[in-house]
């Protein structure tokens, strides 16, 4: 019978960050606040191990023997873990003549308006766990601690008005590329 290769990686923690583990949840807590991971809904059949140090270095060993998974994992925790101390920034920017937005700050939430050449202007609803900073009226700053919401709440805010494939007006990432179609031709 063929022996299962078993893949295994440190992952260190730095001093202020706690981990803590319950149950089926990883929760993470730093300076800037808490996250948890829910491992029921990433590993169901249960193929992760983790142990944690003893060490006055802090790190904790996970190892499986499904390599994808594994590394995908890996990079969740550490992202958790980056989330807890710095936080995610996101930035984005708005092309086009007239084009901006705006923040109206609610005593619940903030709301992003958009002016974008539609007939009306355009409003979205940002979370509590999402900051949103205009340093200009074209450029939307995106902060939380959770990679995962900010990434979402970016692609949803997108999809308001994707970039143009012909003159590259719309909402895009900061460090996206459009590659813009040439028109017709006589």
């Amino acid at each position: 019978m063929k022996q299962l290769k078993i893949y295994k990686k440190k992952i260190y923690i730095p001093d202020n960050v706690k981990i803590k583990k319950s149950k089926n949840n990883l929760f993470f807590y730093g300076p800037l606040g808490f996250t948890e991971l829910d491992l029921m809904k990433v590993d169901k059949s249960g193929v992760l191990t983790f142990r944690f140090s003893s060490n006055k270095t802090k790190y904790f060993l996970l190892s499986s023997y499904c390599k994808r998974f594994f590394s995908c994992i890996c990079n969740i925790i550490e992202n958790k873990i980056i989330a807890t101390c710095r936080g995610f920034l996101l930035s984005m920017r708005i092309v086009g003549v007239g084009y901006r937005a705006e923040i109206i700050n609610n005593k619940t939430n903030q709301i992003l308006c958009f002016k974008i050449g539609l007939s009306h202007n355009f409003q979205y609803d940002i979370p509590k766990s999402i900051r949103v900073f205009l340093v200009e009226p074209t450029l939307i700053c995106l902060y939380g601690i959770d990679k995962n919401q900010v990434t979402q709440i970016a692609a949803k805010i997108r999809q308001i008005k994707p970039p143009s494939v012909y003159k590259g007006k719309g909402i895009r990432l900061i460090n996206e590329v459009i590659v813009t179609k040439a028109g017709k031709r006589k």
